[in-house]
């Protein structure tokens, strides 16, 4: 596509995130984390979805559970981050969410998977979760709430103290329970953006999401998503203003568009 070369140029200033600070002074006390590493993140990970799927199982669809794979391969090829083996699962929920865990695992809810009409959406849903992991959103306010309870020990996610990797998973909890900040989620919808269109989707499906998450924000199942989100309206409004020339451009449904469709229906 003519497109992808701006599509490369606008990723590439969307994954320059800000450099997580290495030492945090608390009260002119100065505590040093150790360097981030892919070992460490990929630790956190398999506690984050250890949680998620201890609260919600797989859905038993292998056919389903293959497609959104591939799809969500498809768009994190466009993400950069060659030394992670993504893995995308769909659990059986009634909650509208979707969850990305360091280190490349990606949960989407069966509800959520529902509400969507077309594989540009899922690819939309899953692009914006794979941003999170990209940029480490939640890995880094793992590691520095690790520090803040634990002390100068709390060197490294699952170190030997017994004690860090006990209350490692009720950090974790708390993590997904509060979501992240505002910043970090207007950054995935905007990279989401930029992900799916590189792949070849239509770029304004993440903004169709949003659209549909503001009619259930009116229901029970909408409610997990809008506690750990900021609102629907706020995201599309942001995103809206985000789109340039050429994302306007990409805004046509894919090819695959229907294909969501034919394997939700099998």
């Amino acid at each position: 596509m003519s497109h992808l070369k701006a599509f490369a140029a606008l990723a590439m200033l969307c994954l320059t995130g800000f450099a997580f600070a290495q030492n945090l002074n608390l009260g002119g006390n100065t505590l040093q984390l150790k360097p981030e590493s892919l070992q460490e993140e990929l630790s956190a990970g398999r506690v984050v979805s250890a949680q998620l799927l201890g609260a919600a199982r797989l859905l038993p669809n292998p056919a389903l559970q293959r497609y959104v794979n591939l799809v969500g391969r498809r768009v994190a090829e466009q993400a950069g981050r060659k030394e992670i083996t993504w893995s995308f699962g769909v659990v059986d929920s009634t909650a509208l969410n979707a969850f990305a865990a360091p280190g490349g695992y990606i949960l989407v809810t069966s509800a959520l998977l529902q509400m969507l009409d077309t594989e540009d959406e899922l690819a939309a849903v899953l692009g914006h979760e794979i941003s999170h992991v990209v940029r480490k959103h939640h890995y880094r306010v793992i590691r520095k709430q690790q520090m803040l309870e634990f002390g100068a020990k709390a060197v490294s996610i699952g170190g030997d103290s017994g004690s860090i990797a006990d209350g490692l998973s009720g950090m974790v909890a708390n993590v997904l329970a509060r979501g992240l900040d505002k910043s970090s989620e207007f950054e995935a919808d905007r990279d989401g953006m930029v992900f799916a269109a590189r792949a070849g989707y239509d770029a304004s499906a993440l903004i169709r999401v949003m659209e549909k998450l503001v009619n259930a924000s009116k229901d029970e199942s909408g409610k997990l998503l809008l506690s750990t989100h900021p609102s629907a309206n706020e995201r599309s409004i942001t995103m809206a203003k985000a789109v340039n020339a050429e994302l306007e451009k990409a805004a046509i449904l894919s090819p695959a568009a229907p294909r969501l469709q034919r394997q939700l229906k099998n």
